[in-house]
């Protein structure tokens, strides 16, 4: 059916490694906002967190009033891409830890081997 979000997502999801999946999430107009707000923030000076025990640039976007927006954005469209790509184990997301890094000459210099404590980890590359 031409309505199903199902069909649409599967024409869009490319599996580019076994279980590693690549699909366009977000707009470049959304990109643009969430970067703009980011910008704000950190231009306020206000504090913020190490956004993981990896990276000391960053900034935990929940922290910064964006979870209602992101909880939606897991809830309508990352569990469907779930749901699709690990139809065993992706029936469902509780939470999320969003956040963004800063990569710059200079500051963190090394990303050791680790592993992410998550069922679904989706990177937004910049």
């Amino acid at each position: 059916e031409a309505d199903d979000p199902t069909l649409a997502l599967s024409a869009i999801i490319e599996e580019v490694a076994e279980a590693v999946f690549s699909f366009p999430m977000l707009s470049d107009e959304f990109c643009a906002t969430l970067l703009n707000e980011i910008d704000g923030y950190a231009a306020s000076g206000l504090p913020r967190s190490r956004p993981n025990s990896m990276n000391k640039y960053g900034l935990i976007l929940n922290e910064i009033g964006m979870e209602p927006i992101l909880d939606d954005l897991t809830q309508r469209y990352l569990l469907l891409v779930s749901r699709l790509c690990f139809p065993i184990e992706g029936g469902a997301i509780d939470r999320h830890h969003s956040f963004v890094v800063e990569y710059e000459q200079g500051h963190d210099l090394g990303l050791d081997m680790h592993t992410d404590n998550s069922e679904l980890p989706a990177h937004a590359p910049a």
